[in-house]
Order: C-alpha cells, then sequence, then structure tokens
C-alpha cells in the first residue's frame, strides 16, 4: 500500500513537474513576443525620429544656402542636396532593418521554446510511465516484506 501511495506521489510531482515546465516555457515565448513588440516600437519611432532630424537639417542647409545667395535649385548644390536625402534615407532605412532583425530574432527564440513544450510533455509522461512500471514490475517494495 505504501509503495502505491508512493507511486502515485511520484506521478504527481512528475504532473506538476511537467505543468510548471510547460507553463515557464509559454510565459517565456509571450516574454519574447512582447520584447519584440517592443523593439519593433522603437525602432519605428526612431525611424521616425531620424526622418524628422534629416528634414530639419536639410531645411537648414537650405535656409543657409539661400541665405547666402546660393541657387540652391541647380548644379552642385542640388546635387549635393539629392545626396543628403538620399543618405538620410539610407539611414532611417537602417534604424528600421536593424529594428527588423531583432524582431525576427524573438520571434524565433520565442517559436523554439514553444517547440519544447511537447517534448517536455513527452518527458513528464516517459518519467511517470517509468514510475509505473517500477511499481507494477516489483520494483519497489513495501517495508517488512
Amino acid at each position: 500500500m505504501a509503495a502505491a501511495a508512493g507511486a502515485g506521489l511520484g506521478i504527481l510531482g512528475t504532473i506538476g513537474s511537467t505543468a510548471g515546465q510547460v507553463m515557464a516555457s509559454d510565459v517565456q515565448a509571450k516574454a519574447l513576443h512582447a520584447e519584440g513588440r517592443s523593439v519593433a516600437a522603437q525602432a519605428a519611432f526612431d525611424e521616425t525620429q531620424q526622418r524628422r532630424k534629416n528634414a530639419l537639417m536639410l531645411g537648414e542647409a537650405n535656409a543657409t544656402g539661400a541665405g547666402a545667395g546660393v541657387d540652391i535649385s541647380s548644379g552642385s548644390p542640388l546635387l549635393h542636396e539629392l545626396d543628403r536625402i538620399k543618405q538620410s534615407e539610407i539611414e532611417a532605412l537602417n534604424i528600421r532593418r536593424s529594428g527588423q532583425n531583432v524582431v525576427a530574432s524573438k520571434q524565433f527564440e520565442a517559436r523554439m521554446v514553444r517547440r519544447q513544450i511537447p517534448f517536455q510533455i513527452m518527458g513528464g509522461v516517459a518519467q511517470s510511465g517509468s514510475i509505473l512500471s517500477t511499481y507494477a514490475g516489483g520494483g519497489v517494495r513495501a517495508p517488512g516484506r
């Protein structure tokens, strides 16, 4: 009788441990998704700020050139402005891409954590089966027998 109780408690412990591992993995995956969303939001904000900063810088450069009497509508000043615009856009897109890379990494990590869950469950089932087979096979004997 004590052996059966021990086996039952062993199985209950295994179930509790397995459930805890599964819940921890689920929470970890949710945290990774939340972190990914936070990174995406921050990258979008940084990209917008970069574009804003670049627009202000270009406006200031235009005002300075116009104030100095330089015709900014043609020739070398126009080419420089186009080059600055192109470089500014490249910087903003680089910020976006960096954020996308981090988000993709977090999503991948979350998928890998979630893929562990079935194996954690199978491990718990196997451990419970081992406890039952030990009990059924007579490997656990009551004291005094």
